[in-house]
């Protein structure tokens, strides 16, 4: 068997991407996106056919593997050679995509919790906002006390803000945090959602509130709400939870 990497385009590749994380039981959110879509793309050829594909971002991780029906079969032998590219010495791996994760736990040599992927609960009942809060979209003007407020939480702030991403919640006129919308690449009609509370704001239900108002704008808009945070960001976790999402899968970063 004669197993080679053909390098493509992520354009080119984008359509195999976006159906195949439909596939997946649960969605993925925009940190694991970006890494993904940011990554050297390769299709998979076996004997002169397409078998399946895989990626690699910052040539040492593994961000996707897949293969097709037909060349699954050869999953461990192949992997091995995908191992083999770049300088690959890790693999982001959501424990929703079943086949990437068997291969890539077959040869570990550590395994590390990375993080929580959240989604929308059902039917959740939210807690009652605090009293006085507003949200409304960011202005190009909140710029400056942006920067002040939260530095570079936000990458790329007046573009997010100029295309409507990012929202503020005031209290009293003043601000009490911000809100992101990121619209998905790979999925048709989804949005990764996150917050910021003003320091002097926190531990007051800010940032539930935000989550739920982004929770409330998503179902609006009919687009499915995804959310993420780091594995140890506990009081991240907590406040997704309380404002009405659900974690069933994780982010594993396994090293080699």
């Amino acid at each position: 068997m004669n197993i080679h990497f053909a390098p493509v385009a992520v354009d080119a590749i984008k359509p195999v991407l976006q159906a195949h994380v439909l596939t997946l039981s649960s969605p993925i959110d925009s940190f694991l996106e970006d890494h993904i879509l940011q990554s050297n793309h390769y299709r998979i050829v076996v004997d002169g056919q397409v078998a399946g594909w895989t990626a690699i971002h910052n040539e040492s991780l593994i961000t996707q593997f897949g293969l097709d029906a037909p060349y699954r079969h050869w999953g461990q032998r192949i992997f091995a050679q995908v191992r083999k590219l770049e300088q690959v010495r890790e693999a982001y791996v959501p424990t929703c995509d079943e086949f990437f994760l068997a291969h890539a736990l077959d040869d570990y040599r550590l395994l590390e919790k990375q993080a929580y992927f959240f989604q929308a609960r059902p039917q959740a009942q939210r807690p009652a906002p605090p009293p006085g809060l507003t949200l409304r979209p960011a202005q190009a003007s909140d710029l400056p006390a942006m920067r002040e407020l939260i530095g570079d939480f936000f990458d790329r702030l007046p573009w997010r803000i100029e295309t409507g991403q990012i929202f503020a919640m005031e209290r009293d006129g003043a601000f009490a945090g911000f809100g992101i919308m990121e619209p998905s690449t790979l999925y048709p009609a989804a949005a990764s959602i996150g917050m910021i509370t003003v320091a002097a704001q926190r531990n007051q239900g800010v940032g539930t509130a935000i989550i739920a108002a982004l929770l409330d704008a998503c179902a609006r808009r009919q687009i499915m709400a995804i959310a993420g945070c780091w594995y140890y960001n506990h009081l991240s976790k907590k406040t997704l939870e309380k404002a009405g999402m659900l974690t069933q899968t994780r982010l594993l970063k396994v090293s080699y």
